[in-house]
């Protein structure tokens, strides 16, 4: 069986092939009403049963078109950004989208060759699996580049452990098995070994793509950000956020902090910012990686001219400029964005971007294998501008004073990126403002490079608890990450809210 579809009803597709329970997707009704129409004119729909007494096509067909009915019915305005309740138009669908022994989601390339290869695979695995696998292919080219899910089906979080280039394919069963292969590998895969897996059952198909999974290792990065160690909330939310961490370590090669440890540093404070760290590293095996913030060098983080600073406090953050990880193949560039600005402004001096690299070529010099690495950049100010809710009193007194870009700028950020650019960093990773955010920037050369926001990992001035995980396929530079949020931050949990995909093609 097989179904295209829009990319943009992937969450949708996701819930309809979910047996596990998980809730139905945001939507809204331009939305509903488009997938339904994909799927009630049936050219998006292929089958082994087709014309024969259980047509499945048609079957699909019928319900499709029974429900874009109701959606048209339901309501009296035709609002297409009215927000509906996705259960009530998608869970009569389900019976034809569940209850197989494996699902595939095709990515399809950026070219005709390698979306013709893409639709050869749709087509040879939806009819040879006949009635035990739905294998799923988005009906027109995505846009190369960055892509992000919103409430990501628990299948495509696979893809963000597995970060693999299209033209590729995503698997899973609904026992709980998932893996992520590339195109040539999938063809191998569904003809040597997962067609017999499917004559032994369920059972034997789940252990064929557990296998599979078993033999890719990708790296991972936990970050964390602001924690702000003396505010009043982030020690009542301390060893909450502690104990979920070392639950995660397991699984985490490394951990980065992007500043702002302390709400304002001092020797009574030094006690839990050490006890933190030896926590991290005795899990990880590895240094914590640090860069201060600005609450880590000034009074409650603002300073003019030379009032408020506290620059002897860098020095005992123990951090390191550059540090090559030869294990995950990265290069780690540490800056500090605190040394100058007023307020809770900072930047990154020409001194600290030549000192780094020298390091790098120096590093480079030692060992020809760290040119191809991956490039990471850890610095506490964003460098990318992006506005957030005033919830505090002090953002709410910035925005009337004209917002807060005046206050807590990232100066002379263009030459920062510029640099970034010029080293052949993938990711900056940063914290400073305390919601998570992610943006690519592009610059005048044609030169790009992805900064990833943490937010506030202790919810400090009311936001949400967050951490994200960054995922690294060293050999091929592909990457994801994963945004969390304890959304309450009263310990109901963290949940996973979206995941953003490299989906560039290979050369």
């Amino acid at each position: 069986m097989g179904a295209q579809f829009d990319l943009n009803h992937i969450n949708l597709v996701g819930y309809l092939t979910d047996e596990t329970g998980i809730a139905s997707p945001r939507s809204d009704r331009h939305t509903i009403l488009t997938f339904l129409m994909s799927l009630a004119y049936g050219q998006n729909l292929i089958s082994s049963t087709q014309g024969s007494p259980n047509d499945w096509t048609r079957q699909v067909i019928d319900a499709a078109r029974y429900q874009l009915d109701r959606v048209n019915s339901h309501f009296d305005e035709p609002d297409n950004k009215c927000p509906v309740d996705s259960k009530q138009f998608l869970d009569p669908l389900r019976t034809y989208f569940t209850g197989y022994d494996f699902y595939a989601l095709v990515l399809p390339g950026d070219n005709h060759r390698r979306a013709e290869s893409a639709l050869g695979f749709f087509r040879e695995a939806g009819y040879s699996s006949g009635s035990n696998g739905l294998i799923l292919l988005p009906s027109q080219p995505y846009e190369p580049g960055l892509a992000q899910f919103v409430d990501p089906f628990p299948a495509l979080r696979a893809l963000a452990d597995q970060p693999i280039a299209p033209p590729c394919v995503l698997f899973w069963t609904r026992l709980g098995s998932a893996c992520a292969l590339s195109m040539q590998d999938a063809f191998n895969f569904l003809r040597h070994d997962l067609l017999s897996a499917l004559s032994s059952g369920l059972r034997a198909t789940t252990d064929a793509i557990a296998f599979q999974a078993s033999r890719q290792r990708s790296k991972r990065i936990l970050h964390l950000s602001d924690l702000h160690i003396g505010l009043a909330e982030a020690t009542q939310r301390r060893s909450y956020l502690k104990r979920h961490v070392k639950s995660m370590l397991t699984t985490i090669d490394r951990v980065a902090v992007t500043g702002d440890l302390f709400d304002t540093p001092s020797d009574e404070l030094r006690a839990s910012f050490d006890e933190f760290r030896h926590d991290i590293e005795d899990g990880t095996r590895k240094r914590l990686l640090v860069v201060p913030g600005n609450h880590d060098m000034r009074t409650k983080g603002n300073a003019i001219g030379g009032l408020g600073r506290k620059a002897e406090y860098v020095t005992d953050l123990d951090w390191s400029p550059l540090e090559v990880d030869h294990d995950m193949q990265t290069v780690f560039f540490s800056f500090n964005s605190c040394e100058t600005g007023n307020f809770a402004r900072g930047g990154v001096s020409l001194r600290q971007r030549l000192s780094r690299a020298e390091k790098h070529e120096k590093e480079m010099s030692r060992g020809k294998q760290v040119r191809d690495y991956f490039n990471i950049a850890l610095v506490h100010h964003h460098p990318v501008d992006y506005s957030s809710q005033p919830t505090a009193l002090y953002e709410r007194i910035l925005a009337r004073l004209g917002g807060d870009k005046q206050f807590m700028a990232f100066e002379e950020s263009e030459g920062f990126i510029n640099w970034c650019v010029g080293r052949q960093v993938g990711l900056v990773l940063h914290g400073h403002k305390h919601i998570p955010h992610l943006a690519t920037v592009r610059t005048a050369q044609g030169g790009e490079v992805t900064a990833v926001g943490c937010g506030s990992s202790v919810g400090a001035e009311g936001k949400p608890m967050c951490y994200d995980v960054i995922t690294i396929e060293p050999l091929t530079k592909r990457w994801s990450v994963s945004f969390y949020q304890d959304v309450r931050g009263d310990g109901s949990g963290f949940t996973l809210q979206n995941v953003a995909l490299d989906l560039r093609a290979s050369p």
